[in-house]
């Protein structure tokens, strides 16, 4: 089906009304940020390295949007806005217009904090681009038919997750750490919500999270910034805008109560060796984005394979596989965030796998309190050279549109478009005290959950004395938040 075309008198109409919209300065080169009248966010980056454009939207919303009843229907939802609207009514007309317009590349995704939607199209189709994502995201048509064949789609990949043995040991783990509110962190959510999934229920997200105001779009490449900006307001900027689903702040994520074991058996995991794996509730980005940049700093100083972190762990921790393969993590989001400390051990049968385990955790709780009562621990070149890494990522994003667009995209749904465009100013304040209060506040003072990922068989000739240090055993039938409703 044919792209409906506009004259260049209807486009200029469009520039002269959206002059208004005034381009707010950037601190990235190329870049420019605008808000539409009606809330949503446009972000232009102008690189002319190849005469190629970048289209993606993205909507603030996926697993943290979620209720038990509604768990695995923004997924489904995402499913759905390729199956047609009121432009391309089916499937097929959908790819056809893509193979016209020329798409090289593209794709839609859902998150615990995200869902998106993009492709990469030739320069001279920019206009096309906009309009097909314009009509994709606003008219969606939500056919029985389209809707009944895609929630089969979308139930199979469920069946896989549910019995794929790293999905259940991940869910086991994310409903221990996230307890309250486990289904803001599981995207796939039950069987059953999918099945009784209704065209209603798919309009209830789109009137509620699917608007201009939860909403921003990227456009980079090959682009004139002005024409660009003309093009949005002629097709999105009469988007009627909505409710701001995030008026209300979330009831954040609490805090363990207790320390937690668990233990999995996992066939495809190596004989003799077992996974060790440290989990704490860490600093949520709106709540305290100071710590969040304390967090990377902190990270980034625990990487150095031949650094003292790492190599006091490998002292102190009898039976630790391989050094460099001890990690330190920390995910930032800005609806329960994680802090997580890995590593594998060695499963002797002259050794108790369980005490290792506990070993490992009082030896990360140990180091970590060495690191707060000594200043010198890091050494100011230390916190000079990670600082500079970290500036060096960052800078590296902004190479290509590509890889500019994915993070300025994740930062805008996870924290704030201010957060991302302010970070290395921010990351460079942080000292000593800030890494300090870091990890007595979210660390130290913390209950913590230990997940112990072990073979069959390596786990059955110490079996009892996991039981005895209190580990639980992790079950398909109690890994699901859902299992027991």
């Amino acid at each position: 089906m044919k792209i409906i075309k506009h004259s260049a008198a209807v486009l200029l109409l469009a520039y002269l009304f959206v002059t208004s919209v005034s381009a707010e300065s950037t601190n990235i080169k190329g870049l420019s940020r605008y808000v539409l009248d009606n809330g949503m966010e446009l972000f232009i980056f102008e690189n002319h390295a190849v005469p190629l454009v970048k289209i993606q939207i993205t909507f603030r919303c996926g697993a943290l949007a979620q209720t038990p009843d509604t768990a695995g229907l923004f997924h489904l939802y995402e499913h759905m806005l390729f199956k047609g609207n009121k432009i391309y009514r089916s499937d097929s007309d959908f790819q056809a217009a893509m193979k016209e317009i020329g798409v090289t590349s593209w794709n839609g995704g859902t998150s615990t904090e995200y869902v998106d939607y993009y492709f990469t199209v030739p320069a001279d189709k920019i206009e096309k681009g906009v309009e097909f994502w314009a009509n994709a995201v606003r008219y969606p048509l939500f056919l029985e038919d389209e809707l009944e064949t895609e929630k089969q789609v979308v139930l199979n990949e469920i069946k896989g997750y549910h019995n794929d043995p790293g999905r259940i040991y991940e869910s086991a783990m994310n409903n221990n750490l996230f307890y309250r509110y486990p289904w803001r962190k599981d995207i796939s959510g039950p069987e059953l919500n999918v099945t009784n999934a209704s065209r209603e229920s798919m309009l209830a997200i789109q009137k509620n999270y699917y608007i201009p105001n939860n909403a921003a779009l990227f456009i980079g490449g090959d682009v004139n910034p002005e024409k660009a900006l003309a093009l949005v307001n002629l097709y999105f900027g009469d988007w009627p805008k909505g409710s701001d689903p995030w008026q209300a702040a979330s009831v954040p994520h609490p805090f363990l109560t207790e320390d937690k074991y668990l233990y999995y058996t996992d066939e495809s995991m190596y004989k003799g060796l077992m996974a060790v794996d440290l989990r704490l509730r860490g600093p949520d980005v709106l709540d305290d984005p100071e710590a969040t940049y304390a967090a990377d700093v902190w990270l980034m100083l625990l990487e150095d394979p031949h650094g003292r972190f790492k190599t006091n762990i490998f002292a102190n921790v009898p039976g630790v596989y391989r050094k460099e393969l001890i990690d330190a993590s920390y995910f930032t989001q800005r609806d329960g965030a994680a802090i997580y400390f890995r590593a594998y051990l060695v499963v002797d049968e002259a050794e108790n796998s369980a005490e290792q385990a506990l070993l490992f955790k009082k030896a990360i709780i140990e180091e970590m309190n060495e690191i707060i009562n000594n200043p010198e621990y890091f050494s100011q070149a230390d916190f000079a050279l990670v600082k500079t890494r970290l500036e060096d990522r960052q800078l590296l994003e902004m190479e290509t549109a590509t890889q500019l667009i994915s993070s300025l995209s994740f930062w805008w749904s996870s924290a704030n478009t201010e957060y991302y465009l302010s970070y290395i100013e921010n990351m460079k304040k942080v000292m000593f005290t800030d890494v300090k209060n870091y990890i007595q506040k979210y660390i130290t003072s913390q209950n913590m959950l230990l997940g112990i990922l072990i073979n069959p068989e390596d786990l059955e000739k110490q079996k009892m004395e996991f039981a005895k240090a209190g580990f639980e055993e992790i079950w398909k039938s109690n890994a699901f938040w859902w299992a027991d409703q």
